[in-house]
């Protein structure tokens, strides 16, 4: 049984009453929050933190912005003062998603501009999110929490398909949140209105998800309040269709490792489709050019099979040094701190490198599709998006970006949203500090620890399972990305067919069936 302090349960309490009261009248919570003073068994840290979380929870549910902006301010002195709280960490970052939140203009219609308003808080958040879901410190259910979360910061960016990698991770931690197994479904069943070509797949796994968070009615509540349940509750209740989850047993360990960590190039983020061969089967399917094109065939397909090839070598470069069992000729000297070296391990890092290298061709592949200006060897994954910011100055996008964007591309805000959190201070930005330390430095990888015999400014020093951790995140990362790249090219395909401008479909048949080598 542990033993709690008298502080920790007055705290306790003092937490449910104004979490109810939230419930109940969140004008009252604010206004009793604004009321604490210390007493006997809660000092002023406790109340400075009992006072911000109501007023950010209670803020967020009567659209007060100036309660959650006092909760915020709290909570970045709290946080300064004590910077390896974590658990303040991730209640800052709840208050900067609802700062976030609270600055949209109610409308039905898209608002590109409030993508570039929060940006700064919203990155900032998710990368609070993460720190918080990964400190080992942290109880299992609080970092669940953390990362369903950040699922939803994704979410609302469009980015589907991170979104359900992240809400799978909770899901992991504490199979009894609901939040996140109503999350997972939510992402599926969006993903299947953008198009995916086995929609009764991801319906059923999405059905399954809704029949576990229906299972713990009291956790949801507990999570997000009898509000936040009822409007939860409707969505359980969604009526699918139901088919058969995806089926494995058949699988080799090559298909088991891709379908397991979602790496397929498919038009499905679950399950293969065993019954073909050639089951990474995304395809651009047809483009629409103008009548007066240059003959020929439109270069974007050849850089998409180009694009989709080479990630599908990195997937299968980075699968075979998992095995661990690669025959090694080389011999090395031991530096006695746990170091690994051969063959192996720098599988590990050219996979990483590589993989994260992809992003870059993305925004290459984007801008020959849109026809976006700029000199193709100074185009990045970084630039493209955005035009170059100076200190203080507001976020814009790149001119040509925006007109896309304006037009209701999300597929294209989700891009330009991934590019920002690879960057400095971004949740992601440890998949570029890895792939940096690989191309101009050296990476050392250890099996126990992570510290070297000798510091040395050259060398970059990584605990291996950390390592892999971060290959597996950087591979469904950078497949996520050329996802919504399709996805994009789609929508842009299906608004320009609907215009009055005289074009061209070109549908370009099968490369192996044109070669004699087709299985179908």
């Amino acid at each position: 049984m542990i033993k709690r302090s008298p502080s920790t349960h007055r705290f306790n309490e003092v937490f449910k009453e104004f979490k109810k009261l939230t419930d109940q009248d969140p004008g009252a919570a604010i206004a009793a929050a604004r009321l604490l003073t210390p007493d006997a068994n809660l000092d002023q840290n406790q109340i400075n933190e009992l006072a911000a979380m109501t007023l950010i929870d209670a803020g967020v549910a009567c659209r007060d912005k100036l309660a959650v902006d006092e909760g915020v301010a709290i909570l970045e002195r709290q946080l300064e003062a004590f910077p390896t709280r974590n658990d303040l960490g991730y209640c800052l970052a709840n208050g900067l998603s609802a700062l976030a939140d609270l600055g949209k203009i109610p409308s039905p219609d898209l608002d590109p501009d409030w993508y570039l308003r929060t940006a700064d808080a919203r990155r900032r958040a998710r990368n609070l999110y993460l720190i918080a879901a990964l400190d080992p410190s942290m109880p299992p259910h609080l970092a669940a929490q953390s990362y369903t979360n950040l699922a939803n910061s994704l979410f609302v960016a469009y980015r589907f398909i991170e979104a359900y990698d992240y809400f799978l991770k909770a899901i992991d931690l504490d199979s009894t949140n609901g939040v996140a197994l109503t999350g997972a479904a939510r992402a599926l069943i969006r993903l299947t209105q953008i198009g995916s070509a086995d929609s009764l797949v991801l319906q059923t796994v999405a059905a399954n998800y809704l029949s576990k968070a229906k299972q713990n009615p009291d956790r949801i509540r507990e999570l997000v309040g009898e509000a936040g349940y009822q409007s939860l509750l409707k969505f359980m209740d969604t009526k699918m269709p139901i088919g058969r989850m995806p089926d494995l047993s058949k699988a080799d360990d090559y298909q088991k490792f891709v379908a397991i960590h979602r790496l397929s190039l498919s038009p499905t983020i679950e399950g293969l489709d065993l019954s073909l061969a050639r089951w990474d089967s995304l395809t651009l399917g047809s483009i629409t050019e103008d009548i007066n094109s240059s003959d020929g065939v439109p270069p974007i397909f050849a850089i998409f099979n180009l694009l989709k090839a080479e990630f599908l070598s990195v997937r299968f470069v980075a699968f075979f040094a998992l095995q661990n069992a690669l025959p090694e000729s080389g011999k090395y000297a031991d530096t006695l701190d746990y170091a690994r070296y051969g063959i192996q391990p720098s599988m590990l890092t050219l996979a990483q490198r590589a993989c994260l290298d992809l992003l870059d061709k993305v925004a290459i592949a984007t801008s020959d599709y849109l026809a976006l200006p700029g000199d193709p060897f100074y185009i990045s994954f970084r630039n493209r998006w955005f035009k170059k910011r100076g200190k203080n100055e507001p976020l814009q996008w790149d001119d040509s970006v925006r007109d896309e964007i304006y037009l209701k591309n999300t597929d294209l805000i989700a891009i330009s949203e991934a590019s920002g959190d690879i960057d400095d201070g971004g949740f992601l930005h440890d998949k570029r500090a890895m792939r940096n330390s690989s191309t101009h430095r050296f990476t050392v990888l250890h099996d126990i620890g992570a510290s070297p015999s000798r510091d040395n400014k050259f060398i970059d020093h990584f605990s291996e399972k950390a390592f892999i951790n971060q290959l597996i995140e950087t591979l469904q990362l950078t497949r996520a990305v050329i996802l919504y790249f399709v996805y994009m090219v789609r929508r842009h395909e299906k608004r320009i067919k609907n215009t009055d401008r005289i074009q061209a479909p070109i549908i370009i048949p099968d490369h192996d069936w044109i070669r004699g080598e087709s299985d179908s």
